[in-house]
């Protein structure tokens, strides 16, 4: 085998791997209205006694299929939690993920759903969804809104509609990516006749449960909905690694009420050391925010040490 053959054997292997290292990432916390609401931790809460969280349950920090039937809220995120966030119309709420790796490249959005009474009793998976933000490839830099949100440090900030009427409404911030277009690429380019498929896109939805306040009245048209299956069913994505990506984040344009619109925010919010959400509907005493999770670096650098260690083959 030739040195390039054996280059491009080795390309694809790595590509392959970034399905199988567990290096991604999951919310573990959320800021709304000042306060702080710790996640749900799939590697911690579900061997611990923890208060109800109001980010919905996830088996893992891995990703979800395209065609999945947890696509809305990941694996185990159908079934609802007691813990809302209270959040006004109008203001914003920071998605901060515990992770995300440099190579995962792709779009981020922000869709809500109303949960039509009881979040508790909702199900996310055949709920039809209306975009609040997105964002995707920026030509002028060459960078992706995952980019973007890595160098936030690791955070996502999302504005709720002015104007949205108040109830409980679910919260889905997400984030995914293809590897198969660096694959397809070297292919073309060899002129091979092999029968290699692109890797089928990754999504990682987190899900979050909050009651919004306010005197709105206003609610996304029948034209703004759309279901999370719909929404991915015929798009084509991107090779991911080329310069000249052209891609436009599907779905409808976000909701306007009242001339505003939620969009994200390009620097990280002034949030209170305020922690809250250990019961739903209810005024929780708030304390100091402790400082960083040891157990979540420790959790990040034994992720980046697996996945070195798979690249090195050792």
């Amino acid at each position: 085998m030739t040195p390039f053959l054996i280059s491009l054997s080795k390309i694809i292997v790595l590509c392959s791997l970034v399905h199988l290292i567990a290096g991604h990432g999951f919310v573990h916390s959320v800021v709304a209205n000042g306060q702080i609401y710790p996640g749900w931790n799939p590697f911690v809460d579900p061997y611990a006694i923890t208060p109800p969280r109001i980010v919905r349950k996830v088996l893992n920090d891995g990703y979800v299929s395209g065609n999945d039937s947890d696509l809305a809220c990941h694996h185990g995120g159908d079934v609802g939690t007691t813990a809302l966030a209270n959040a006004p119309s109008g203001s914003q709420v920071t998605f901060q993920w515990e992770y995300w790796p440099a190579d995962h490249q792709g779009p981020v959005s922000t869709y809500m759903t109303s949960c039509n009474g009881d979040c508790s009793l909702f199900s996310a998976n055949t709920a039809r969804w209306f975009k609040i933000d997105a964002d995707g490839y920026d030509p002028s830099n060459k960078q992706w809104a995952a980019a973007k949100l890595i160098a936030n440090n690791f955070s996502w900030v999302s504005t709720i509609p002015a104007g949205l009427a108040p109830g409980q409404y679910l919260m889905r911030n997400e984030m995914y990516f293809t590897c198969g277009g660096l694959i397809d690429l070297l292919i073309k380019a060899l002129s091979f006749s092999i029968a290699l498929h692109s890797s089928e896109p990754q999504f990682y939805p987190s899900c979050s449960q909050l009651e919004i306040t306010g005197s709105g009245t206003n609610t996304p048209s029948d034209s703004q909905l759309v279901t999370v299956q719909a929404l991915y069913a015929s798009v084509t994505f991107p090779n991911i690694y080329a310069d000249s990506v052209s891609f436009t984040v599907p779905g409808p344009p976000p909701v306007t009420f009242n001339g505003q619109v939620g969009s994200p925010a390009t620097t990280t919010p002034n949030i209170s050391s305020t922690v809250a959400g250990s019961l739903p509907q209810t005024s929780v005493p708030g304390f100091s925010s402790p400082g960083p999770d040891n157990r979540q670096c420790h959790l990040g650098s034994r992720k980046l040490q697996r996945r070195n260690s798979l690249l090195r083959g050792t």
